[in-house]
């Protein structure tokens, strides 16, 4: 079996699929930390609305067909 340059490609997709989790993953903990330690902040609610569409994605990259198994409001 030889590995050409699709393999090639497919490495480098795959190594950008995994970097766009970790920076979807990062920007999750970030936006929740905000949440937690600035509650009575006036960006509450564009933190609150970003962490969901950030979850969102994450969870469209990891399993296409699946669904957000974090209930809304949590």
């Amino acid at each position: 079996m030889t590995t050409g340059a699709s393999g090639a490609r497919s490495l480098e997709a795959d190594a950008e699929w995994e970097r766009t989790l970790d920076r979807l993953q990062a920007r999750m903990e970030a936006l929740q930390f905000s949440l937690r330690a600035h509650p009575a902040s006036l960006r509450f609610a564009l933190w609150r609305h970003d962490l969901r569409e950030t979850r969102e994605t994450w969870f469209q990259l990891v399993d296409p067909d699946g669904q957000d198994p974090i209930p809304e409001g949590s």
